[in-house]
């Protein structure tokens, strides 16, 4: 069987649910959320700026020359709120995403990755596949997914002492963090704990009980999620993140193919290309599985035309779909 390793970018929870936001939605969400609590207009909010999410958080986190201090003051404080309202939004939209039924493509494709023992990447924050994971794995517990030291957040209040490890089946790489997972923030030092509270199997939130003592036990805690602006560098500094950061390399070194799927490699992400680019193996297949077909114009800027193979990109809501039903199959 070909050793494959999995990128997963939002496109791929826009394909799992429509509740799940594109960027241009996602901004447009957040900016709503902090009126409806009351927040100071964000800073470029009125200008052409804030049509690209991306390019106006990085405004809101670099310290641009023409700013004074005090300008630069209140940026910062605005991408603090914008941060946490990521968070909000996320969380309600993907509540919405589990009342309803997955598609049928996604429980076949996660048992796949199960049974293979699947490298899967990712930089969505959203918990679908580990909700779906734990809906089809009997027997696993959430600590089981992650192969970083994720501690249970209900470590704070009893003596049990991290969380198991990974043996075996999917290992889900979270590069840009989890709405589940909780730190000290960016400012914080390396070592800083990263905690995750439970996840709950696929279905609506009235199923199954709350998760008792999450705001008292995170109440000096913030999300551990790497907001979308070209300026991560505080981020990477967390030792778990940077751990799961080196193991997407090495897993990519190893890899026959790359299977890229809602993850459209756009310019600015700089990082994740010269990623792909200095640790993917020299003789690695990459296949896109995409909406559009922008992902393999973006792909040959890096790589070799040959090495790309077109066939499940630009299929629209097929993609993702008909790439489950070729190739997920434990017999193949």
């Amino acid at each position: 069987m070909t050793s494959s390793v999995y990128l997963l970018g939002s496109g791929f929870s826009r394909a799992i649910s429509e509740h799940m936001p594109t960027m241009d939605g996602l901004s447009a969400a957040i900016r709503s959320d902090l009126r409806a609590r009351g927040r100071p207009t964000l800073p470029g909010e009125d200008t052409p700026l804030a049509d690209n999410f991306e390019q106006w958080l990085s405004y809101l986190i670099e310290d641009p020359p023409w700013l004074d201090d005090g300008q630069k003051f209140r940026n910062r404080a605005a991408f603090s709120d914008v941060a946490e309202s990521l968070h909000s939004v996320l969380s309600a939209l993907q509540a919405l995403a589990a009342e309803d039924a997955p598609p049928g493509w996604l429980p076949q494709l996660v048992r796949y990755w199960q049974g293979v023992g699947a490298v899967v990447i990712t930089f969505n924050y959203d918990l679908l596949v580990e909700r779906t994971l734990l809906t089809e794995a009997a027997g696993l517990r959430w600590t089981g997914i992650y192969p970083v030291p994720i501690a249970p957040l209900g470590i704070r209040t009893s003596g049990i002492l991290g969380s198991r490890k990974n043996t075996g089946g999917l290992r889900l790489l979270k590069l840009h963090g989890s709405l589940g997972w909780w730190y000290s923030g960016p400012a914080s030092p390396p070592g800083d704990q990263l905690y995750g509270t439970r996840i709950d199997p696929w279905g609506p939130a009235s199923s199954t009980p709350p998760i008792v003592g999450v705001d008292e036990l995170s109440v000096d805690k913030v999300p551990m999620i790497v907001p979308p602006a070209a300026v991560k560098s505080p981020y990477y500094v967390n030792n778990t993140i940077r751990a799961m950061w080196r193991q997407a390399a090495e897993a990519l070194r190893e890899a026959e193919e790359l299977v890229i799927m809602g993850f459209s490699l756009p310019p600015s992400d700089q990082i994740v290309s010269s990623m792909l680019a200095t640790e993917l193996n020299a003789n690695a297949k990459i296949i896109p599985v995409d909406y559009s077909d922008a992902v393999v114009r973006n792909l040959e800027r890096i790589f070799p035309a040959e090495r790309i193979v077109t066939e499940y990109a630009g299929l629209g809501d097929s993609a993702v779909p008909k790439w489950v039903a070729t190739r997920a199959n434990l017999a193949d």
